[in-house]
């Protein structure tokens, strides 16, 4: 066994105590008990799961020559995909415990109906051939037949708001003995699946799954009869149901547990193992006892959206005639299209990323191009079994992780484009959830074969300094094709029923969310409501800027020198894409100390991203508020103080570099530190302390009177002014200020509108960095598409191969970044308009701190990260396999 050290514990502990921060820190105005579950369950899982198989490895299953020493670049790769391997265990298991949970609803549709065609009518039989032999009047129970019957149950338990707290916490007081009791009578029975190693790890865990199954499956749909309140006239049928279980399911396992015993003890004593059968039974107590934790845990939570579930799917069933009857063909045939279509995008998003994964993993580690996992598995599996020491586990170990968290963020991803689709359809929502997770399962299993990985898990030591630590690192178990039953039943056992579940659990909960919101009042909606109108004119602009540059730069390239233009795109680009000013020194820094581009990559998308919603806004509401509002005399000297500190501050920081300049101090046309960095680093050290002081008094005023609130427009300005100097930015200063001249011009001219040029310069401005990021990058990809069209050597294809891998993420969420400036804008320009400028500054700042605005721009910096990751590992080996066609 390996021993278990301080520093392991604390390694192990640290994932849980990052997610349980990130709930504390971002949602402690808003409890969530499905987020609480989720961080329970991670701690739990450290001690049931890695700490146990660490200690109770024998081995680490390594070579003898491996070497545990740990650089630094090395542990913050492990750490990383410590937190990785660990949260997307935990989300494996919450998963599959709602989809358990959703699979006990359709035991109990079976359990019921066997209950009223069989039970009851055999039991009431048995009943009245004991009375007639006595002498008493039979007894009836008025009803017909099993039709009859299911025409008189009703509900009385169905709660219409499941996130409720009060019901949360009333569903678990109500439950959470029935399922400890349920778990506790059947963990003996099912210790020998945990303890039979020598089946093979797949149809082992196809065991341990079934075991579930009858553990937890089938008590758990009469529990959920019982929480519905099913009742049949006066006859309380969930209690009767409840009580079948605790009675002779309780009884039948008990027995079997005794039997168990029993037979162990006997082969026991016949074999002289005797004194080891106190510890197989403690080694399968501590694997069969955790998932009664994680049944208490999730199966109350999801308890009443299984009820909901129950009573529709029961519904269907007790009217299934009229149901027919009134069966909307036109939309369901929609609905299945829209289910298909979505299950397709997801579809090509998974695969896309198992590619790109697989792609780098190849090229990285074995110099070829390889695009599918079983071109790779082999070579991962060597690697994780045979590595030198931990530098060479990292990537296969991210690999491995990448096949187990690809197809959970994929179903999450379908459920939340489900919820967004049928908001505006009003689809059914199981139907939905059925056709596209089946529509991914099928597609996958099909595209990519063999990728039906189990995951195994072995321990890894890792010494930093004279500390030692273990940790467990992921080993795939390839499919062989003798277990292809298996595989195939695995599929559509459990797999299927995780999609469907993830998806319909995801609709649920976004439905009832909403409701809950508009119950208490708030906003509805997670993000910022972008509207329609606002998507469509960010596409069209973008495609239409596409195809505007692809013919005109086609045609002025056949007139003039395709490399001069080329240069004057280039040049456009750098100056929109590329590091410059501080950010240079930063680029410099990375590429020296790690190599990789990606910290630049993803630092310079999500600064441009969030100047998009900001700079318009704020700039205007700064400016507005000095030259157009009515002021007390403080607050008219506080304005012009902060207008002369930034200008005082952009004369020092020049008249400083310039004379550090002249004293040599610098080489200014050096890289990165040139004259613009060391420009930017002076205005930098100036222009923080005049925020400090800003800051300063913006708090101590705020704290004392309404008068503090002033202070932001200092605040705002001097953040702005700082932007220009330490990026260098020159693009954000013309698109705020020339580009709306020409879109004003232009608007006045194509609708001869009469009305204010400078109000409509005003309300172009608001959104003009969003318009001049979606030109920009319209005009890169349609102008050196087209001068890239006839170059020779395949130039349009290796152009396409360095943008379309990471644009085909990154565009989305820009096009989404720039809609919602541009509903901001819309939003604040009526007050142009109308001239407005008392409530312009207020209205700003209520858009910008709306909280929906930051999901939105956190969701969307997701995306540009995920666009940044494939940009620096990805885009390159694509290219190169490009240039090799």
């Amino acid at each position: 066994m390996v021993s278990i050290t301080p520093l392991t514990i604390l390694i192990e502990f640290i994932p849980a105590l990052i997610v349980a921060l990130f709930y504390l820190v971002f949602f402690r105005e808003r409890r969530n008990r499905l987020i609480e579950a989720f961080v329970i369950m991670m701690a739990v899982k450290v001690f049931t799961f890695f700490l146990l198989n660490i200690w109770l490895a024998g081995t680490s299953g390594l070579p003898s020559y491996f070497t545990p020493a740990v650089n630094p670049g090395d542990l913050y790769w492990i750490l990383i995909t410590d937190f990785v391997f660990h949260f997307t265990y935990a989300l494996q298991d919450f998963l599959t415990w709602i989809m358990v949970s959703f699979v006990a609803v359709i035991f109990g549709q079976l359990v019921l109906i066997a209950k009223l065609a069989l039970q009851d009518p055999l039991k009431r039989k048995f009943s009245n051939l004991i009375k007639r032999l006595t002498g008493k009047e039979p007894e009836t129970d008025e009803y017909s037949g099993l039709g009859d019957r299911l025409d008189h149950i009703h509900f009385e338990g169905v709660e219409p708001q499941p996130l409720d707290p009060e019901v949360q916490e009333r569903a678990w007081r109500e439950s959470w003995k029935d399922y400890l009791i349920i778990g506790l009578v059947t963990i003996l029975p099912s210790i020998p699946v945990y303890m039979s190693g020598g089946i093979g790890p797949y149809v082992q865990g196809v065991l341990i799954f079934l075991t579930w199954i009858y553990r937890f499956g089938y008590p758990g749909s009469n529990r959920i009869a019982k929480g519905a309140g099913l009742r049949l006239g006066d006859r309380n049928l969930g209690d009767e149901m409840m009580q079948g279980v605790l009675g002779w399911f309780f009884r039948l396992n008990l027995l079997w547990s005794l039997f168990t015993i029993g037979l162990d003890v006997i082969r026991g004593i016949q074999t002289g193992t005797l004194g080891s059968l106190v510890g197989y039974y403690a080694i399968g107590l501590a694997f069969a006892f955790p998932p009664i934790v994680f049944v208490i845990l999730i199966f109350p939570l999801a308890e009443d959206f299984s009820v909901l579930l129950y009573k529709r799917i029961f519904d269907s069933i007790r009217r299934f005639r009229e149901k027919a009857q009134a069966f909307d063909w036109s939309d369901a045939v929609k609905n299945v299209i829209s289910a298909v279509a979505s299950g397709g995008l997801v579809t090509g998003a998974f695969v896309g990323a198992v590619m790109m994964v697989c792609l780098h993993f190849s090229f990285t580690q074995m110099g070829v191009f390889a695009l599918l996992p079983r071109m790779v598995d082999s070579v991962v599996v060597t690697l994780l079994n045979n590595a030198p020491n931990n530098g060479v586990l990292i990537a296969p170990i991210i690999w491995t992780l990448m096949m187990l968290l690809i197809p959970f963020a994929s179903m999450i991803l379908l459920g939340v484009l489900g919820r967004y689709i049928l908001r505006r359809t009003g689809y059914g929502k199981e139907g939905f959830a059925f056709f596209s997770a089946l529509t991914v399962a099928f597609a996958v299993w099909f595209l990519l074969p063999g990728m039906d990985y189990l995951l195994l898990v072995g321990p890894t030591p890792a010494r930093v300094a004279s500390h030692v630590f273990f940790r467990l690192r992921p080993i795939i178990s390839p499919p062989i094709q003798a277990d292809y039953l298996l595989r195939v039943a695995y599929q559509f056992i459990v797999f299927v029923p995780i999609y469907i579940a993830t998806v319909l659990f995801i609709l649920y909960f976004f439905e009832f969310r909403e409701k809950w919101q508009v119950s208490k009042g708030e906003k509805t909606g997670p993000l910022l409501s972008v509207h329609q109108k606002d998507v469509t004119d960010t596409v069209l602009m973008f495609f239409g800027g596409v195809f505007a540059s692809l013919i005109g730069v086609y045609f002025i390239g056949a007139i003039m020198d395709p490399g001069l233009l080329e240069g004057y795109i280039i040049t456009l680009f750098n100056e929109i894409g590329a590091a410059d000013g501080l950010e240079a020194v930063l680029e410099a820094f990375v590429l020296s100390s790690s190599g990789s581009i990606f910290p630049i990559i993803a630092e310079h998308n999500v600064i441009r991203t969030l100047l998009m919603l900001l700079v318009g806004p704020v700039f205007w509401s700064a400016i507005l508020w000095l030259v157009a509002l009515q002021k007390e005399s403080e607050q008219r000297k506080i304005g012009i103080a902060s207008i002369v500190g930034i200008f005082a501050a952009a004369g020092l920081a020049y008249l400083w570099t310039f004379r550090d300049a002249s004293l040599g101090l610098f080489q200014p046309n050096s890289w990165p530190w040139g004259f613009a960095a060391q420009l930017g680093l002076r205005a930098a050290i100036i222009y923080a302390v005049l925020l400090a002081i800003y800051l300063l008094a913006f708090l101590v005023r705020g704290f004392y009177g309404s008068e503090g609130s002033v202070w932001w427009v200092p605040l705002t300005a001097t953040l702005i002014a700082m932007e220009y100097f330490v990026y260098d930015d020159q693009f954000v200063l013309i698109a705020l200020i020339v580009l709306p001249l020409i879109l004003t011009a232009g608007y006045m001219v194509a609708t001869k509108n009469p009305g204010d040029p400078l109000l409509n310069y005003i309300r172009f401005s608001l959104m003009s960095l969003a318009i001049s990021e979606v030109l920009s990058t319209a005009l890169i990809l349609g102008g050196l598409s087209a001068i890239y069209l006839n170059a020779p050597n395949g130039g349009l294809i290796i152009f396409l191969a360095s943008i379309l891998p990471h644009a085909i993420i990154e565009i989305p969420a820009f096009l989404l970044a720039a809609a919602i400036s541009i509903r901001i804008a819309r939003n604040l320009s009526p007050l142009v308009m109308q001239e407005n400028w008392e409530e312009f500054p207020s209205k700003t700042r209520e858009l910008l701190g709306d909280m929906r605005t930051w999901r939105s721009y956190v969701l969307i910096v997701f995306f540009l990260l995920l666009a940044s990751v494939i940009e620096a590992y990805v885009t390159p080996i694509v290219v190169m396999m490009a240039r090799t066609l």
